[in-house]
């Protein structure tokens, strides 16, 4: 028999973690069958999260799922953001004008607010003050996604861009207000969390990673993280170059909010750029 305690933090994202990925599995699933039937399916988010949450110290299974290692606090803002367009895309067939759109919001939305709710849980970005070497460095980042545009070959190719202008200008500011805050404050913390918090640290010692300190160096971990996050883009060369700059300035400086710093400051560079010129095609 367990003993029922209160819910801290911790347990809460556990949970929400847990009932949430089960709800897009099944709303995925259901998208093969009928698109009312996966809108429905959405609504099972309410009885999974009361299921998990009375029932995850009953099952052996369930409750290491429920508790992973302590890993969700990582690992569930990242998949909500990536499931997020993969359901859009699955439940909005017959408007794939509006789905980079739609996503986009709710990746802004969702993902943010998971984020500041659960603020408390990442105590690594405690430390925060403002660090001109990552500014720095958030401003070559920016150099090199420019210049080295139209200079190396391209894999693969986005099938739509971020075109604040396609619905005319009632939407521009909106559209335009709703990238501002995704890339430069979302996109950032979520992917500084996870690669350079999380995965650098997993891919050393996959048992302990929680006790290995932030911004540890091994070559493996250094290489693997590098990759992912130059090939997550498919502007790789740039990518790939500013993997190594974001890496090398957590070696330096050993705080996960410099690299927060510079990824959004040139996520900033890139976002005045692209609205001064144009340049869609960088979204």
């Amino acid at each position: 028999m367990y003993e029922k305690r209160t819910m801290n933090l911790e347990d809460h994202m556990n949970t929400i973690a847990v009932s949430a990925i089960a709800c897009i599995a099944l709303v995925y699933l259901c998208t093969f069958v009928n698109h009312i039937l996966a809108i429905a399916a959405l609504f099972s988010i309410v009885p999974l999260y009361l299921f998990v949450q009375r029932n995850h110290a009953r099952y052996d299974i369930l409750d290491k799922l429920w508790h992973l290692g302590g890993t969700w606090k990582y690992v569930f803002p990242f998949v909500i953001y990536i499931g997020i367009g993969v359901l859009v895309s699955g439940l909005l067939v017959g408007y794939e004008d509006y789905q980079l759109y739609v996503a986009y919001a709710l990746r802004t939305l969702i993902v943010g607010g998971i984020l500041i709710y659960y603020r408390g849980l990442y105590t690594e970005l405690k430390e925060r003050r403002l660090d001109l070497l990552a500014l720095l460095a958030g401003a070559l980042i920016f150099a090199l996604w420019v210049g080295l545009d139209g200079h190396y070959p391209m894999f693969s190719s986005a099938s739509s861009h971020y075109d604040p202008t396609v619905f005319g200008t009632e939407l521009l500011i909106v559209l335009l207000c709703i990238r501002l805050v995704g890339s430069v404050l979302v996109a950032a913390f979520i992917e500084e969390l996870f690669i350079r918090s999380f995965l650098l640290r997993v891919l050393i010692d996959p048992d302990k990673w929680a006790d290995v300190p932030v911004g540890t160096y091994t070559l493996g971990s250094f290489v693997v993280v590098v990759l992912f996050f130059g090939f997550a883009h498919f502007q790789w060369l740039p990518g790939i170059l500013t993997g190594i700059l974001l890496n090398l300035l957590l070696y330096k400086r050993k705080n996960i909010f410099s690299c927060v710093q510079a990824h959004a400051i040139a996520n900033l560079m890139l976002f005045l750029y692209v609205i001064y010129t144009g340049s869609w095609f960088f979204w």
